[in-house]
């Protein structure tokens, strides 16, 4: 290995870390702000919490690798244009080329271990972290259920619990425009609540419609049911996923979600390699007119990206876009302005 190429792999590593290390910050503090504080506050045991947090950190870091490539990167060489090594090295024969190899080969070992990780340590962690939490967290009715509390269901209706003696829960009430149920007692279990000799009273408009009696029943409690992950297709491999999307096809449905997901495992990873392009294209053709794009520049083209990738991934995932197309868009438009730079940039 040449002295260019260990200074610029060992320079865009410790951009790279700093980078990955900022991002991963971020991550937490909004996971500690989003679930874990209120988890805390209902009774959770922060132990488990950090376990939990622990358990989120591989998909963190999958997720934050490629954008944080991309700001190690625009970082760097900004620096080097500032600092005038570029000049330095187009003035010493160094083809633009050799400078942007080492770069690719990086982008290209960060790709290959961020899906790697995804396709393999990414799901599990995510289902072992929801277990956790069920498990740990949210069969403990004594932390999470108090007297004289209102939740709601899962249909909507308010959930009003009038007493909590150890595992058992009293005096329950669900209440909407159309129907009334009365439980004398119940058990939480496994996120629900089982209710057991009840009386249920149906109304249309102000007037009682029908009166019956039932031995048992299960209530899910929204506030009480618990899933982290706002897409579930997240803990499934890509032979699950494109099995799903199969499945769901076949059924006449489009899949968006499950289809924008499984291209994504793919279009992210490859992104890394793709940023080194764009941000080598971008410096050199910057150099030509000796401007510098500076750290406002290098937060603003880092954010873009991710602006971009959370449309594309909400956009494909309600069918509003191919899902293809969702997933590789970014990486498309990033790749061919990076080549049109590239090509264009001083020689």
């Amino acid at each position: 290995m040449r002295t260019l190429d260990r200074y610029l792999l060992r320079e865009a590593l410790g951009h790279f870390a700093l980078g990955l290390a900022v991002l991963l910050l971020l991550f937490w503090a909004g996971a500690v702000y989003e679930v874990l504080a209120p988890l805390v506050a209902k009774g959770g045991d922060p132990y488990t919490l950090l376990l939990y947090l622990l358990y989120r950190t591989p998909e963190a870091v999958v997720r934050g690798a490629p954008v944080a490539y991309l700001f190690a990167l625009l970082l760097l060489l900004s620096r080097m244009a500032e600092d005038a090594e570029l000049k330095a090295l187009l003035a010493l024969g160094v083809r633009r080329e050799r400078v942007l190899l080492p770069l690719l080969a990086l982008g290209g070992g960060i790709g290959l271990l961020a899906f790697a990780l995804g396709e393999g340590l990414v799901p599990r962690s995510l289902a072992a972290g929801q277990d956790l939490l069920r498990r740990q967290v949210l069969e403990r009715p004594r932390a999470l259920l108090t007297p004289g509390t209102a939740f709601q269901d899962a249909k909507g209706r308010v959930v009003y619990v009038g007493e909590v003696e150890g595992e058992r829960i009293g005096r329950l009430r669900v209440l909407s425009r159309q129907e009334v149920l009365v439980a004398e007692g119940g058990r939480f279990q496994g996120g629900v609540l089982r209710v057991e000799e009840g009386l249920r009273v149906t109304y249309q408009g102000d007037r009682p419609r029908t009166l019956t009696r039932f031995q048992g029943g299960e209530i899910v409690l929204k506030d009480l049911t618990f899933d982290p992950w706002q897409n579930p297709a997240n803990r499934m491999t890509l032979a699950e996923l494109r099995r799903e999307v199969e499945r769901l096809r076949a059924l006449g449905l489009r899949a968006g979600l499950e289809a924008t997901t499984y291209h994504r495992r793919f279009a992210e990873p490859l992104a890394a390699p793709v940023f080194a392009l764009f941000a080598a294209g971008l410096a050199f053709y910057l150099l030509g007119g000796s401007r510098s794009l500076g750290l406002v520049g290098v937060a603003v083209l880092t954010f873009f990206y991710y602006a971009a990738w959370s449309v594309g991934r909400i956009m494909g995932e309600q069918n509003a876009l191919d899902p293809l197309l969702a997933a590789w868009g970014p990486n498309l438009v990033y790749g061919a302005l990076g080549l049109l730079l590239f090509l264009g940039g001083r020689r």
